[in-house]
């Protein structure tokens, strides 16, 4: 009988300046493993930006010294609670459940392949490891998780039913096509809004903060649906005293999608003590419910005169948010329909508004099929018309599912210690750097190319000095000069 081969394990941790948190980790680790491991932190010397991805090739290359044979890359905020690090011979993101710091929120979207990360070490050699490029916050475990794609690694997928209508859509340029239509919208009535589109790749532009198109907007203060370069669709409005509220998704790629909003302000707030109404917002997506938000007094939209479709505005001269892709139809309610009935509608493919219930409520229905010159008929006879500009109709196809790559995952729970925001915080990045990370990130995911025989493990080399190494027993302590 052949004995089973035992595997060692390399603990790899990014570190600087957290003495407390390093200390907290060590003193929980072990009683989380009960065989064969090193433990090794990588410490970035100088204050240059962080290079997390160059920290964690580093501490690979030193696993490999130490005989591991497989790896898992380690934050130190990150202290388990209930973790299997037990070999598998696939990469496998770790974290399913987080303990946060009170106060604290954090998402986890689905091609999340950070904080916590096993690979065994065959597989991340042969991804040629982490980019070295990413300097500051951001997106070297996205470039990661391109370079298994690219390597046909196993990953599991997400399936995505893209909601698409037969028919007639508008194509949008991205640069300058849109339709101008009268904003009917009262911010102090109910009302719903549907729309059925297809969006497109982003244009990535360097100069800005981030990068948005708007499927639909309200201008002024905005109030919108886009979809930006994080890939989610986000519905934004603004408060009386000026302070914005979002709905963001979940991450979507791009493809056909059907979304409805309902603005309730006679809704019943559970929380409030008083049992009164507020106002509540709520977001629906290709037949399931997104999320909602309560508020006090939205900002009056009805001192708009118009609402635009495919761009945030026109007539200013920064963020315009043209939006690339196209819309099939585009429908406002009087009225907040139910949750059910928003689901239904989100869901359908192919009939048409009016088959459906409370379509009475209609006040504003463009079906693009119904298009004279650059005159879009309002189908309800309330004569809403829009009229587009550089803009030209395109036949649509029926609905598809589409599977989008995402990390095998083990089931772990972590305490997370608290700590700075170090990513993107109140519409800002804390550092520009971050916002260069994505650029660069997204440059390669649009080209399907990762670029990893060029940047990785392979160029370490004289890339960077150890500037003092201390072991004791299983654990190594790194000084690094990158």
């Amino acid at each position: 009988m052949s004995q089973q081969k035992k595997h060692k394990l390399g603990i790899i941790i990014p570190y600087r300046d957290r003495a407390n948190q390093l200390f907290e980790f060590k003193k929980e680790i072990d009683k989380h493993i009960d065989f064969d491991y090193e433990l090794i932190v990588i410490e970035q010397l100088g204050d240059q930006d962080f290079n997390r991805g160059k920290l964690l090739n580093i501490g690979f290359v030193k696993a490999e010294e130490l005989g591991c044979d497989y790896v898992v890359f380690h934050d130190v905020d990150m202290i388990p609670v209930d973790v299997d690090y037990s070999y598998v011979d696939k990469p496998m993101h770790l974290i399913t459940d987080l303990v946060l710091p009170e106060g604290t929120s954090r998402t986890m979207f689905d091609e999340y392949f950070g904080g916590v990360t096993l690979f065994p070490s065959n597989i991340f050699r042969q991804i040629n490891g982490y980019s070295n490029e990413y300097w500051g916050w951001g997106f070297e475990d996205d470039d990661l998780l391109l370079r298994c794609q690219e390597n046909h690694v196993t990953l599991d997928e997400k399936k995505v039913l893209q909601k698409g209508r037969e028919g007639v859509a508008l194509e949008f340029n991205g640069k300058d096509s849109f339709v101008k239509c009268p904003n009917i919208i009262n911010s102090y009535r109910n009302f719903t809004i549907f729309c059925s589109f297809n969006v497109g790749k982003l244009t990535i532009q360097d100069y800005e903060i981030t990068d948005e198109m708007s499927v639909f907007s309200i201008p002024g203060f905005d109030t919108a649906l886009n979809y930006n370069s994080f890939r989610d669709f986000v519905f934004q409005f603004w408060k009386k005293d000026l302070s914005s509220i979002s709905i963001p998704s979940d991450k979507f790629p791009e493809g056909s999608y059907n979304v409805a909003i309902t603005i309730d302000n006679m809704a019943s707030n559970s929380k409030d003590q008083y049992d009164e109404y507020v106002p509540d917002i709520k977001m629906f997506i290709n037949g399931e419910y997104v999320d909602h938000s309560f508020f006090d007094k939205i900002l009056p939209l009805q001192e708009q005169d118009f609402l635009y479709l495919g761009v945030g505005n026109p007539e200013r001269d920064a963020k315009q948010n043209w939006f690339n892709g196209n819309i099939s139809s585009f429908a406002v309610y009087n009225e907040v329909l139910e949750d059910d009935l928003c689901k239904q509608i989100t869901a359908n493919i192919n009939n048409s508004l009016f088959k459906f219930k409370d379509s009475e409520f209609l006040r504003l229905y463009y079906d693009m099929k119904f298009l004279d010159e650059n005159r879009v008929i309002d189908l309800t006879g309330n004569g809403n018309d829009g009229y587009a500009s550089n803009i030209y109709q395109i036949p649509t196809q029926l609905s598809t599912e589409t599977s989008i790559p995402i990390p095998c995952r083990k089931d772990g729970k972590f305490k997370v210690l608290p700590h700075s925001e170090n990513g993107y915080k109140d519409g800002y990045w804390v550092s520009w750097n971050s916002r260069k990370n994505q650029i660069n990130y997204y440059s390669k995911f649009y080209n399907d190319r990762s670029k990893y025989r060029e940047d990785g493990i392979s160029t370490l080399p004289n890339n960077y000095k150890i500037r003092d190494e201390f072991t004791n027993n299983n654990f190594h302590h790194l000084e690094v000069q990158l």
